[in-house]
């Protein structure tokens, strides 16, 4: 009974004075949104939710190591302070308020308090209790006591402890890190593949042709009968094949280290005799599993001069 008189009294004082404006502490992130007592009504947490900061700044602020500083405000029984100045004494632990990895931890306090029959304090966590964060938004409760009872923050959010989605590599192995800035590894690419930071897959080399003209054949001109010798060297490929329209076919699968030439020094491989033009057309298929573009050479016969 003292303590329902005594809130009436103090409710009755709060009521007949001018709101009074306690600044916002500066620097952190912010927590905005709202709380929700089933004896006192909507808290608001910061004064963005109802476009007030010119005339009233105030609200809850999250510093860099996790602790909450700044005011709450309550039309029924005013402000609550997050402020380590206001919490000296608090009941038990550290007082201070904290947003600790994703749950709220410590006190806040009622500055209206009359320390006669209610001592104002708020408990953001205990035994089966306290507000929580996923994603940004709280949900969860705290508890007020006799005059606030329990404190439901599940309209409230925050940007604290939540990051862009990103990927980045630890070597050779991606590592994600989620919304609540966890870093978490995807998978480990292998060779050939390799880890590219911003992408969520392993990668694959694009197929290259270290040696100028790709694809050719020396002597590209010919006495009819004669043979040419046709050179290649691809790099980053599974597979490759060169054909020629005379009927040559070369083809080989899987090389060893996914590079592919067609022989060392000047020999090449040999075709047979050629007695038209013929056009060789190299075709590869790259460890991205992607087509190459047709890469082709054109040996062609030597005229025959005849006098008249």
């Amino acid at each position: 009974m003292l303590v329902v008189l005594a809130s009436c009294v103090m409710l009755a004082i709060l009521l007949s004075v001018p709101r009074v404006v306690l600044s916002q502490q500066n620097g952190g992130t912010v927590i905005t949104g709202w709380a929700w007592s089933d004896t006192i009504g909507w808290i608001d947490l910061n004064c963005a939710n109802t476009n007030s900061c010119g005339a009233h700044n105030f609200g809850l602020s999250v510093a860099q190591n996790g602790d909450i500083s700044g005011y709450a405000w309550s039309d029924n029984i005013g402000w609550m302070s997050a402020n380590t100045s206001d919490l000296s004494g608090c009941p038990s632990g550290a007082c201070k308020a904290k947003l600790s990895g994703n749950n709220l931890q410590g006190w806040m306090r009622a500055l209206s308090q009359n320390g006669n029959g209610w001592d104002g304090w708020i408990s953001l966590s205990g035994s089966g209790y306290g507000p929580t964060t996923s994603g940004g938004n709280f949900s969860g409760y705290a508890w007020g006591s006799d005059v606030i009872g329990w404190m439901d923050w599940s309209q409230a959010h925050t940007t604290f402890g939540q990051c862009a989605v990103s990927y980045s590599c630890s070597g050779q192995t991606i590592q994600q890190t989620d919304t609540s800035c966890e870093v978490n590894n995807v998978t480990t690419c292998t060779a050939p593949a390799f880890c590219s930071a911003g992408s969520s897959a392993c990668l694959y080399p694009d197929i290259t042709y270290p040696t100028a003209g790709n694809l050719s054949v020396r002597p590209a001109v010919v006495p009819s009968g004669f043979t040419t010798a046709v050179h290649w060297d691809v790099q980053n490929v599974t597979t490759c094949t060169v054909t020629g329209t005379n009927g040559d076919t070369w083809t080989v699968l899987g090389a060893a280290d996914n590079n592919w030439k067609s022989a060392s020094g000047a020999n090449g491989k040999r075709s047979r005799p050629i007695t038209a033009q013929v056009t060789y057309t190299l075709m590869c298929t790259g460890v991205n599993g992607l087509q190459s573009e047709p890469q082709t050479a054109t040996v062609n016969i030597l005229p025959i001069f005849q006098e008249v």
